[in-house]
């Protein structure tokens, strides 16, 4: 992917520059710039000072991942994966047309689809972290979580009944679990269930960071 312009130029670089990343996308904090691995058409960077909410999920992503290590990054992944099940689905929802536009992107080309979901995404990961903390998975906790996050769903004004699935699956793969107590900044603390033993890569791009990788298909195998 192409590497941000301005700390190109702060290292005296006077050419583009291309880097190599688990992911097909980087966001530049100190700089706010989104770049991707795209050498099509639209614009090879995308300046975030209009997209504030991108660069919130981006710094709760990491967050997730000092805080709780392997599993942060896993329910990220898995959060991800189910919004870009919901994307490939809904990709006229309008909270993400109107980034896209804001972005200079197509609204429904695949590579504005990590850039406007980003929000989503992170907020949903925070859903399965407190999930996953509660540690209690009979039916009645299960259905009280899911209709939280239903909640969550109208509000970003994605369809409901057409995204349950995704979460029905997510809670399929995470029926079992045991939460331990919290450990220190950068430790685990949760023991997520058993799912996520089966996952595609612990390293890779996030699409194989999650348990869902295969059930919600290769959507988005390339992000």
């Amino acid at each position: 992917m192409r590497y941000c312009p301005l700390c190109a130029d702060a290292l005296g670089v006077g050419e583009a520059v291309w880097l190599m990343s688990p992911d097909s996308w980087q966001v530049c904090l100190r700089h706010g710039y989104w770049s991707d691995d795209s050498r099509g058409r639209g614009p090879d960077f995308v300046q975030l000072a209009e997209l504030p909410e991108t660069v919130t999920a981006h710094q709760v992503r990491h967050q997730l991942a000092e805080r709780w290590g392997p599993v942060g990054e896993e329910l990220f992944a898995d959060a991800f994966q189910v919004v870009v099940y919901w994307w490939t689905r809904m990709p006229d929802t309008v909270c993400w047309v109107r980034r896209a536009w804001t972005a200079g992107l197509d609204a429904r080309e695949m590579r504005a689809a990590p850039l406007v979901i980003y929000p989503e995404a992170a907020e949903l990961a925070g859903a399965m972290l407190d999930f996953e903390r509660a540690g209690q998975r009979d039916t009645v906790d299960r259905s009280r979580w899911l209709a939280c996050v239903e909640q969550l769903m109208a509000g970003w004004g994605v369809d409901v009944a057409e995204g349950r699935q995704a979460l029905l699956m997510w809670l399929g793969r995470h029926r079992r679990g045991v939460p331990a107590p919290s450990g220190p900044a950068g430790g685990n603390g949760l023991l997520l269930g058993a799912g996520h033993n089966r996952i595609a890569s612990r390293t890779g791009p996030v699409s194989q960071r999650s348990c869902l990788t295969w059930q919600l298909g290769m959507a988005a195998a390339d992000m």
